[in-house]
């Protein structure tokens, strides 16, 4: 007989996070283990089970992971784990097991999010039953998007839209381009619209503008060194990371027909806070020449909730 519970898994290259759904929908019991810790998938589990007194079998496993997701499988970049909806199944004795990419699970949650896990971010309304757009600078810059089906029910449509062009648009942010392509090859937008992106941005600014650096920056300290005003490159260095997020954010929303909304996730934007230039994102999100009526009303959104992966998780096993 099958235990009542369900497992939720959130497995990144660093870190392997676990939680347990309760048939009340409560998610509780949250653990995070550095995934070095364990050979693969199965002996996290029989760890995680053993510390919060888990039964097996369970009623079913969701499990999410930063990679995409090919066949049933997927492999971790920064990771020595390969985790397939078998393995999910032999280890957790689920009749249903789930495997999404990390960020498909992030958008599977935007459909259940109160206002109160939101901060606006201009826009006038969601028009329901369009499609919603998550894309978060975070470690990387995931993007995935949910749509609804005719019955009302939600699906998720994942993929690796952190890897498209970036493309700049201005004379300022050419001679970026070109600073970060003389160095990487291919310039991705996660190239710039991550953690390492801060850094990568503030090396390219410095580099054109002739400035010797005696260390490596780290994307904290060009925050806070933008926000106290303190480092000129660090404040042109945020602000054209702002803006960039516009303009990715108002082609996905033209790519997709989002006027569900776009949601930014991640932890770096909620961690700026009330220093995110909101005025400046909005500003490049809309400039899109004759589409700009499209976009007008499409609202943005800042995730403040926590947890997303597992409450899109919980929604993608109901």
């Amino acid at each position: 007989m099958s235990s009542s519970d369900a497992l939720l898994a959130d497995i990144g290259g660093t870190n392997v996070r676990f939680a347990t759904l309760k048939c009340d929908g409560k998610i509780i019991n949250e653990e995070s283990w550095l995934t070095a810790l364990y050979p693969d998938f199965a002996s996290a589990v029989l760890a995680y089970g053993a510390c919060v007194a888990l039964k097996f079998p369970l009623r079913a496993a969701g499990v999410c992971a930063a990679g995409p997701l090919l066949g049933d499988a997927i492999e971790l970049t920064n990771c020595a784990w390969e985790i397939s909806k078998r393995e999910i199944a032999a280890s957790t004795g689920a009749s249903k097991a789930v495997l999404v990419n990390d960020f498909a699970a992030v958008a599977r949650a935007l459909p259940v999010l109160p206002a109160s896990d939101l901060v606006q971010v201009g826009g006038t309304h969601v028009v329901a039953g369009s499609p919603k757009v998550a894309l978060g600078p975070g470690t990387g810059l995931g993007v995935a998007s949910a749509v609804q089906g005719e019955g009302g029910s939600w699906a998720v449509a994942p993929g690796e839209g952190g890897h498209v062009d970036l493309a700049p648009t201005n004379d300022r942010e050419l001679a970026i381009f070109f600073q970060l392509m003389r160095t990487y090859g291919h310039v991705s937008i996660e190239r710039v619209l991550s953690g390492p992106g801060l850094e990568n941005l503030y090396l390219a600014i410095a580099a054109l503008d002739g400035v010797g650096l005696q260390a490596k920056p780290m994307a904290h300290d060009i925050a806070k060194g933008a926000h106290a005003g303190t480092d000129h490159i660090a404040m042109e260095t945020v602000s054209i990371f702002t803006a960039w997020l516009g303009s990715v954010a108002g082609n996905l929303a033209l790519t997709l027909g989002a006027r569900g909304g776009v949601y930014i996730a991640g932890g770096i934007i909620k961690q700026w806070g009330s220093h995110f230039d909101a005025k400046l994102f909005r500003h490049r999100f809309e400039a899109k020449g004759r589409m700009r009526h499209f976009l007008e009303p499409i609202p943005c959104f800042i995730v403040t909730g926590e947890n997303m992966a597992f409450r899109g998780l919980a929604e993608l096993i109901s």
